[in-house]
């Protein structure tokens, strides 16, 4: 009688474990290696590579390595607008999965309209490449 709700249950029950167990095999790969390291097995990033310019994204591995070995400032260091938006990111991976509202409905209509993040995106890739603002860049904060 009640499949619905059971199913829909079951469904966000295992998409928790998934998406746990992927986040268990991510911290282990990050604990075990350095991205950092010559001859790193992590692929670098690709636009940086082909234009010398840093992405909005250039640094994240880096990122996550420094926060699975508990080093917040060089965590910042590798990519402040990602490290700073991960408890936020965490309440929207929650919010999808889950039938709790985690975070405030004003705070929902923004964060999950997909312009304010292509233009925070766009602002944070541009900003990090600009002179004056090296400290935005990958290892910019030491």
């Amino acid at each position: 009688m009640n499949a619905a709700p059971r199913s829909a249950s079951r469904n966000a029950t295992i998409a928790i474990a998934v998406v746990a167990s992927g986040a268990l095999v991510g911290i282990g790969l990050l604990r075990a290696f350095d991205p950092n390291a010559a001859g790193s097995w992590f692929p670098s990033c690709l636009f940086h590579d082909l234009t010398g310019l840093y992405c909005p994204g250039c640094g994240i591995t880096r990122a996550l390595h420094a926060l699975v070995h508990f080093d917040l400032r060089r965590a910042l260091a590798m990519n402040a607008f990602f490290v700073l938006c991960l408890p936020l990111l965490a309440a929207m991976t929650l919010q999808g999965v889950t039938a709790r509202a985690w975070l405030p409905k004003a705070v929902r209509r923004v964060v999950f309209d997909g312009r304010w993040w292509i233009g925070a995106l766009l602002v944070f890739g541009l900003l990090r490449n600009l002179p004056g603002l090296e400290w935005l860049a990958p290892g910019g904060i030491s």
